[in-house]
């Protein structure tokens, strides 16, 4: 058994139809191909420009990794009947690859790209994206209304952005009122913060809580599944992404009280020792295994497909000690792009526009980085999943509280690097503070000009 940090494994198995959580439309990626015909897109030669009555219609290819993104569409067109979007669904395991080839290519890229942001420190260190903030584009006057770290994250060292906020992951401690009613244990939310700690709860009120609920439940189950997701992740996280600040190296910094954490919940017996991600962790959850998880909110759509029967029965509240994000996506034009005018009125439409962002988020739970979007009354209103707890706000108050660092090309490197390293801890009894310095140590033995 393995320990992933990220959700890239996540990602390809729910792309290969292999019964995980589900994942369409759960984050944004990048991808595409050629439309219908075999005619190129992007940077390379256009046919002739479609007319509508007396005006041109300009053809704009726009790829992104799940198919949900076809609801724009239409109303895109009805607003902006001069533009038709074609839109590419590309599996989300080779999007950014095939992005970053036809960079190399010097054609082939399409005239607006989607970026993961496990992925984006590759773009904004390297060129091939137009700068956003400079004409013909004018997304400086939006910088007020996103949630301000996922600006700095699609954005350089130089200051230039090149990735334009599109959805956000913030996170909490998500919980199965049926199981914590059967144990004899409150299921409102104001009420089990106040059981786990009250307002200023930490992770050591949190693991007291789940050792007993663990006892209560004769042993059969536990708070969450895995502390290398459940606790490692959230506490990493808690600091704000990233185990880099430019070339300079995080791991031991970052990583040490989580690993610490992690396994100290795996030794007390307080998960259930069971990975994400996979058939082991469905079974887990359908047969009682564990009483929830930390988690971010795109989960509810993976969940609502795969486990129908629980939808009511979750309910959330927010992390010990501090807010955190996991996971979000990002816009790009690419420079190759024939249509930047148009591609920009795309991007502006979907990620800077009320109608634009909560069309995504009504069909798919894709949570809005606009923050002009949270003032629909959706966000006020009583949600289902949750079980009437309205939950959309909790998660609009948390996402707007966030630490941010910038990205790097090596982010996936360092991600790889770690989780080794977290392996050993969970599976092999490792030192904890060892495994940061070591994991350190082979980032900077493994990555040039990485240092201390």
């Amino acid at each position: 058994m393995t320990t992933k940090l990220s959700r890239r494994r996540f990602l390809k198995v729910a792309a290969a139809g292999a019964g995980s959580i589900g994942a369409a439309a759960l984050l944004a990626a990048c991808g595409g191909a050629a439309p219908q015909g075999g005619q190129p897109t992007g940077g390379q030669a256009q046919p002739a420009a479609p007319v509508q009555g007396d005006a041109v219609v300009t053809e704009i290819t726009f790829w992104w990794w799940d198919q949900v993104g076809e609801v724009w569409k239409e109303p895109f067109e009805k607003a902006h009947p001069n533009i038709k979007l074609n839109f590419v669904n590309t599996p989300f395991a080779d999007a950014h690859d095939k992005l970053l080839t036809s960079f190399a290519a010097g054609s082939g890229a399409p005239d607006v790209a989607s970026i993961e942001i496990g992925r984006v420190g590759n773009f904004t260190a390297k060129g091939g994206l137009a700068d956003l903030l400079a004409p013909p584009f004018d997304a400086g006057s939006l910088k007020n209304d996103m949630v301000a770290y996922k600006w700095t994250q699609g954005s350089t060292a130089d200051g230039r952005l090149v990735c334009l906020p599109w959805d956000i992951g913030p996170a909490g401690v998500w919980y199965r009122t049926d199981i914590f009613e059967a144990l004899g244990l409150p299921t409102d939310p104001e009420a089990v913060e106040e059981l786990i700690g009250g307002p200023n709860r930490t992770w050591d009120d949190f693991f007291a809580f789940a050792k007993q609920l663990k006892e209560k439940s004769g042993g059969k189950t536990s708070l969450f599944a895995d502390a290398g997701t459940d606790i490692y992740g959230a506490v990493y996280r808690q600091q704000g992404e990233g185990y880099a600040d430019g070339n300079k190296v995080l791991i031991e910094e970052k990583a040490t009280r989580p690993f610490q954490l992690a396994a100290r919940a795996r030794k007390d017996g307080i998960d259930a020792n069971i990975p994400w991600w996979g058939a082991e962790w469905q079974t887990g959850l359908k047969d009682n295994a564990f009483a929830g998880m930390v988690i971010a909110c795109w989960m509810q759509g993976g969940l609502t497909r795969e486990q129908p029967d629980l939808v009511g029965k979750w309910r959330v509240i927010r992390a010990p000690e501090a807010n955190y994000n996991w996971g979000g996506s990002f816009m790009a034009i690419p420079e190759q792009s024939k249509n930047k005018e148009a591609a920009w009125t795309f991007v502006k439409w979907a990620c800077a526009t009320a109608e634009g962002q909560n069309i995504m988020f009504k069909a798919s739970g894709v949570f809005p980085a606009y923050k002009p979007a949270w003032q629909d009354p959706l966000y006020d209103e009583p949600v289902p999943f949750f079980g009437g707890q309205r939950a959309y706000r909790l998660w609009t108050e948390i996402g707007d509280n966030i630490k941010a660092i910038f990205r790097t090309p090596h982010d996936l490197q360092l991600d790889d690097i770690v989780g080794a390293e977290l392996t050993k801890v969970l599976q092999e009894g490792k030192d904890p503070v060892q495994a940061a310095k070591d994991a350190e140590a082979e980032a900077i033995r493994r990555i040039p000009d990485m240092q201390a």
